[in-house]
């Protein structure tokens, strides 16, 4: 006994060193954690700018969008400007800052212009999406006939989307003032599909090596690790909300100058969107289009009684482009994932995609198939 008290002392002086060298080891670890990992542990928010530019010419801005994540309400919100923006009317457009001042010229004017601080930057060529697509896999897709201009070579309907399609999907071949809303829809979709698909498509960037050779060619301040901790957060978890956001402009003479009334609208009310506590789009029911893509006379106006039922709003209901769908599908339209998962999940759609066309009126479109009886509405859709 006597030995044991002798050695007491020494027993707790080395608990405490132990303690002590593992306190220090947690402590060095979590502040040399990447810097993005460590502020989506945090509450507060925080922006990062992307930039995509041509294959063909590195300095031709394709998209500039801010993405604003809130860790404690689990959003983000995307805010877009197409490159010919005018931040100032007195100011160069985005595209001449960049062709001036690269990235860090555009994120400072950008950051000045939302107020707030921009953390890190990613730029991408639209090829360097095309080999992330290809590294996926491909992604599932659907262009409607709608959506594909006058001898656009693209598959219509559902198709696997692959790298070599990519850049052709990007680069319409319209050249008029509509184009650049045209392309970032098209970013929007392929953005958006690859982030519903993302259960079925994380396990393949799992492992860090992996990720890294498809971020490699990216253009980027902060680091691979930085990067793959934030996508593993999206990936891994469900509650993630992205909000899509066009900043409005105004026309004058052959300058694109911020609408800066509707900005103002337009932001405050994304802020709230992100900020609130309570789901943004709970109680606001998605508008919807339904079309009959089958032989059975009168399906698209039966569905609608039943949607109408589920509190959805029909504003039109018509025959599809042909008729002979085999599977039912969903068409997010409006940009709005929470709209295409849950109508998706609540109906028992099987086939959904992001197909996002901000000239209509509606959020989703949905094409009744020959499998329109197993929906959920089947005891009213006989």
């Amino acid at each position: 006994m006597e030995i044991l008290r002798k050695l007491r002392p020494l027993f707790l002086v080395a608990v405490a060193l132990t303690v002590a060298v593992f306190a220090t080891i947690y402590i060095f670890k979590f502040f040399n954690r990447a810097s993005l990992e460590k502020a989506l542990n945090g509450r507060d928010g925080f922006s990062l700018l992307f930039v995509v530019t041509s294959a063909q010419d590195d300095k031709k801005v394709q998209v500039v969008s801010v993405a604003q994540i809130f860790p404690a309400t689990q959003r983000i919100g995307v805010v877009s400007f197409f490159p010919a923006t005018r931040l100032k009317d007195d100011a160069s457009s985005l595209e001449e800052i960049f062709k001036s001042k690269g990235v860090s010229g555009v994120s400072s004017a950008v950051s000045e212009f939302l107020g707030e601080r921009i953390v890190a930057y990613v730029k991408a060529r639209d090829n360097n999406l095309a080999q992330f697509v290809d590294i996926l896999g491909g992604i599932d897709y659907f262009l409607s006939a709608a959506d594909l201009l006058k001898d656009e070579n693209l598959p219509r309907g559902q198709f696997i989307l692959d790298g070599s399609l990519v850049s052709r999907l990007l680069n319409p071949p319209e050249k008029n003032e509509y184009t650049p809303a045209f392309k970032l829809f098209r970013y929007y979709s392929l953005f958006l599909n690859a982030w519903n698909q993302r259960t079925r498509l994380w396990p393949l960037l799992k492992e860090e090596k992996i990720f890294a050779l498809a971020v490699k060619n990216l253009e980027t301040n902060t680091s691979a690790s930085d990067l793959f901790a934030l996508s593993q957060t999206f990936a891994t978890q469900k509650g993630w909300v992205p909000i899509l956001v066009e900043v409005p402009v105004r026309r004058v003479k052959d300058a694109f100058h911020v609408d800066k009334d509707s900005v103002a609208l337009y932001l405050r009310t994304l802020t709230k969107q992100l900020t609130q506590k309570d789901h943004p789009f709970v109680n606001d029911p998605p508008k919807m289009e339904v079309k009959n893509g089958t032989h059975v006379a009168n399906l698209a106006r039966t569905m609608r009684t039943e949607l109408s039922r589920k509190g959805v709003q029909i504003l039109e209901f018509t025959n599809a482009d042909h008729n002979d769908y085999e599977k039912t599908i969903l068409l997010g339209t409006s940009g709005n994932a929470f709209y295409l998962e849950s109508i998706a999940r609540i109906m028992g759609v099987q086939k959904s995609y992001a197909a996002v066309n901000r000239s209509l009126f509606t959020d989703l479109v949905l094409v009744l198939g020959k499998d329109y009886n197993k929906l959920k509405g089947e005891e009213v859709v006989r």
